[in-house]
C-alpha cells in the first residue's frame, strides 16, 4: 500500500468512518473506497474526488496526491509599515526623546493610512504616552500620541511636543507676534499658561495623531 493509501486508511480508522458511507458522499458507488484502498483502484484518485476527500477528511489535498500549492497571493499576510514609540520618561535631558536607549514598541500601520491619509512617512514619525492631565480632557493620561518629528514651525499654532528646559512636555504651543517669546498652554483650566523664551524652548515636534480609549 502507497503513502497516500496508508495515509487515507489511517484517517478512516481515526474517525472511525464507514468507507460505505464515505464513497457514497463522495457521489460513487458504495465499495469505491474500499476498492482504491485494498485493490488499486483506480490508480490514483481524480482530482474532484481528492479535493471532496480532502474537505470531508479535513486534511491538505497534497496529502491525497495532490499538488503542493504556493499560497494564494489573496491570503498573504498583509505588509505593515511600522512607527516606533519612544519611552517619554527616558528622554534625554536635552529633550533627545527618540534615542535608541528610548524605544519601547513598534506600532503597525496599513502604508496608505501613513502617506495617503496622514499624507507623512513613517521615518518623521515616532509614537509617545501622554502623561498627566494638563491636556485634559483633549488627551488624557495613557493615551499615545504620533509626533511629526521633522515639523517645529510654531508659526502655525498646535499641540507639539517640547522640552521647556525641565522635561518633555505636551502643550498648545503658540508664538507671541513680534517676540522671540513661546504661549505655552494646557486644555486643562487647571493648569495655567505660561510665557517663555524661544531660545529656552527645543521643539521635538507637532503632535498629527492620537489613540486613546472612549
Amino acid at each position: 500500500m502507497d503513502k497516500i493509501r496508508k495515509r487515507l486508511s489511517r484517517e478512516i480508522e481515526l474517525r472511525q468512518m464507514d468507507m460505505k458511507q464515505l464513497s457514497l458522499a463522495l457521489g460513487k458507488n458504495h465499495a469505491y473506497v474500499q476498492q482504491f484502498l485494498t485493490r488499486g483502484i483506480p490508480a490514483q484518485l481524480k482530482e474532484q474526488d481528492r479535493r471532496k476527500l480532502s474537505e470531508i477528511l479535513d486534511i491538505p489535498e497534497s496529502q491525497l496526491g495532490g499538488p503542493e500549492h504556493a499560497p494564494d497571493a489573496s491570503h498573504t499576510a498583509p505588509q505593515f509599515s511600522t512607527v516606533t514609540e519612544y519611552d517619554i520618561r527616558a528622554s534625554a535631558g536635552d529633550g533627545a526623546l527618540t534615542s535608541e536607549e528610548n524605544i519601547r514598541s513598534k506600532w503597525p500601520f496599513e502604508p496608505s493610512y501613513i502617506s495617503d491619509f496622514l499624507g507623512l512617512s513613517t521615518q518623521d514619525l515616532a509614537i509617545i504616552e501622554v502623561r498627566g492631565d494638563s491636556m485634559e480632557p483633549t488627551l488624557s493620561s495613557g493615551d499615545r500620541v504620533m509626533v511629526h518629528l521633522t515639523d517645529k514651525q510654531i508659526s502655525q499654532p498646535g499641540i507639539f511636543i517640547i522640552y521647556d528646559g525641565g522635561g518633555t512636555v505636551i502643550k498648545r504651543v503658540e508664538k507671541i507676534p513680534g517676540q522671540d517669546k513661546l504661549v505655552l498652554i494646557s486644555d486643562n483650566p487647571l493648569h495655567t499658561r505660561y510665557e517663555i523664551s524661544g531660545d529656552d524652548v527645543q521643539i521635538v515636534g507637532r503632535v498629527v495623531w492620537a489613540a486613546k480609549r472612549l
